[in-house]
C-alpha cells in the first residue's frame, strides 16, 4: 500500500461524492480521489488509477454498485469494496455482503463511513500478511527439504559392546578422522561427556530389548572441535539362536537441518507474534463495532480452558483451545455494525447473516500457520451433537473436541451475560440449559465437566 491512498468513488451525484471524500479525509488525510459514473470509466480507473479502496453508490442511472462489485472482484479481488446507498432493505444488504462487499453504509449514516473504511483496510492488511506468512513458511520448508535430501549417510556396524567393526567413508568425512581411527572405538568416544553418558544409557536400554534404533539424535565432536548432530537409525543383528551380535545402521548429518529448524522456529515465533498482534487488532475492532462482544471472547476462552483442564486434556490441546476461544468470533468483522448492535430481536434474514460469522472466521484463519486447527475450531463452534448446528450440520465425533468444548463455554457465557436485545439470564439458567441439552446439543463429557466446575468447584465466569 503506497503512502498516498487511492480512493475510487463510483457516484453520479457530485454532492454525494464530495460528502464521501470529506468523511474519508477525516481518517485518511493523505488520499487521492477519483470519481467515475460509467462502467467504461470504472474499468479504466481499475487499471490506470489502481485504487486501494472502492466506494460505490448502489443505484445509478447508467451503472450500478452490484455490477461494479462483480467487476472489481474479477479484476482486483483483494481491493476493499464498500457499498453506499440512500436506503437499503434487508434482502439487498444480505445480497451485497454475500456477493463480496466488505461493508455497506447508508448515506443518512454517512458519518460511519470513516470507521467502515478503516475496518476494510485493516482486513486487507491482515489478508496480505497472511499470504506473506504462508509464502515464507513454504519457502523455508522447501529449502530445508532440499538440503536434507542432499546429505550423504554414514553406514556403520557395531558389535554387542558397541565397538565399531565397520565404517563407510562418509563416517570419516563427518568426523574428520580416518576409518582406522573409528574402527575399534565406540560412538560414545566421539561425543561430549554429558552427551555420551545420556546416549549410552539409551543404547543400553535399546540393546537389552534388542529393539530398533529409531531417529536417535546425538551430538558428536569432529577432530577440528566442531560439533555436529547425527540422526541414528539401526537394526539389531542376531545370530541363529536369537542372541544379539550387534547393530547395523546409518547416521545422517542433520546439523544444518537443526540450525535451519532453530532459525525457522525463531521465524515462526516472530510470525506468530505478528499474527497474534494483528488478530488482537481485529478483535479490538469487533469490540468497538459490537459492544456485546467486549469481554465475551476472553470469558468464553477462560471457561473453555477450565473445562479442558477438568477433562484432563493435554496442555498442547488446552493452549489451542485458549487461542481459538480468544478469536472465535473474529468472523463478525464481516457483519455490518448495525446488525451486531441492534437493540431489538434480529429478523430471520439478519440472523442468517449473523450465522455467516463462523464460516467467515474460517476464511480469515484458514491460511494462518499454527500447531492447532484454529480455523476449524472457529468454524465448528456453533455445530451441535445432533447435527442441528451450523454452518455444516456436523454431528457427534465429526466435531472437533476443541469445538465441542468451546460450544459449551460460548453458550454459558452468552446466556449469562447481557446481550444487545436482552438482559443477561444469569449463570443458573445457563447451567440448566447445558444440563437439559446434555447429550443432545452438547457433548456429555464436556457438559459434565462444565457443571462440576460451577456447582462443585466454585468457578466464576470472571475466572476468580
Amino acid at each position: 500500500m503506497s503512502d498516498v491512498m487511492h480512493i475510487l468513488i463510483v457516484e453520479d451525484m457530485p454532492t454525494d461524492a464530495e460528502l464521501c471524500e470529506r468523511e474519508v479525509r477525516q481518517v485518511l488525510p493523505i488520499s487521492e480521489f477519483r470519481c467515475v459514473e460509467t462502467e467504461e470509466d470504472f474499468l479504466n480507473a481499475l487499471d490506470a488509477f489502481q485504487p486501494d479502496l472502492i466506494l460505490s453508490d448502489y443505484s445509478m442511472p447508467r451503472f450500478d454498485g452490484m455490477t461494479a462489485l462483480l467487476l472489481a472482484r474479477a479484476r482486483t479481488p483483494e481491493t476493499p469494496f464498500v457499498i453506499l446507498t440512500g436506503s437499503m432493505n434487508e434482502e439487498t444488504a444480505v445480497a451485497c455482503m454475500k456477493a463480496g462487499a466488505w461493508d455497506y453504509v447508508i448515506k443518512e449514516h454517512i458519518r460511519r463511513l470513516g470507521s467502515a473504511v478503516l475496518v476494510a483496510l485493516e482486513q486487507k492488511k491482515v489478508r496480505e500478511e497472511r499470504r506473506m506468512t504462508a509464502a515464507a513458511l513454504q519457502e523455508s520448508e522447501e529449502r530445508m527439504r532440499d538440503l536434507v535430501f542432499s546429505i550423504a549417510d554414514w553406514v556403520w556396524e557395531v558389535d554387542r559392546n558397541c565397538v565399531y567393526t565397520y565404517s563407510s567413508q562418509q563416517g570419516s568425512d563427518l568426523l574428520g578422522v580416518s576409518s582406522e581411527d573409528i574402527i575399534g572405538k565406540t560412538p560414545f568416544d566421539f561425543m561430549p561427556p554429558d552427551e555420551a553418558k545420556k546416549v549410552r544409557a539409551i543404547f543400553s536400554e535399546i540393546m537389552a530389548n534388542k529393539a530398533v534404533i529409531k531417529d536417535l539424535e546425538n551430538w558428536n565432536i569432529r577432530k577440528s572441535g566442531e560439533k555436529i548432530c547425527l540422526l541414528t537409525n539401526g537394526l539389531p543383528v542376531l545370530d541363529k539362536a536369537g542372541n544379539l551380535k550387534g547393530y547395523r545402521g546409518v547416521d545422517k548429518n542433520i546439523t544444518e537441518r537443526k540450525k535451519i529448524e532453530e532459525r525457522l522456529q525463531q521465524s515462526l515465533e516472530s510470525l506468530q507474534k505478528a499474527t497474534s498482534t494483528t488478530i488482537q487488532v481485529m478483535v479490538s475492532t469487533i469490540e468497538v463495532r459490537d459492544p456485546y462482544t467486549s469481554g465475551h471472547q476472553i470469558r468464553s476462552a477462560g471457561l473453555a480452558v477450565a473445562i479442558a483442564g477438568e477433562m484432563g486434556l493435554p496442555q498442547e490441546k488446552i493452549d489451542g483451545i485458549h487461542l481459538a476461544g480468544s478469536i472465535h468470533d473474529i468472523g463478525k468483522l464481516s457483519i455490518p455494525a448495525e446488525i451486531l448492535s441492534k437493540p431489538t430481536k434480529l429478523t430471520k434474514l439478519e440472523f442468517s447473516l449473523i450465522q455467516e460469522h463462523a464460516q467467515q472466521g474460517f476464511e480469515i484463519l484458514k491460511n494462518v500457520q499454527s500447531p492447532w486447527p484454529l480455523a476449524e475450531i472457529v468454524r465448528q463452534h456453533h455445530e451441535r451433537m445432533d447435527g442441528s448446528g451450523y454452518p455444516r450440520n456436523l454431528k457427534g465425533d465429526d466435531i472437533l473436541i476443541e469445538a465441542r468444548i468451546l460450544a459449551v463455554a460460548d453458550t454459558v457465557e452468552a446466556m449469562a451475560s447481557h446481550r444487545p436485545y436482552r438482559a443477561g439470564l444469569g449463570i443458573d439458567k445457563a447451567l440448566e440449559e447445558i444440563e437439559k441439552q446434555r447429550g443432545i446439543l452438547y457433548d456429555e463429557a464436556v457438559a459434565d465437566a462444565c457443571l462440576r466446575l460451577f456447582r462443585e468447584k466454585g468457578y466464576q465466569l470472571d475466572g476468580k
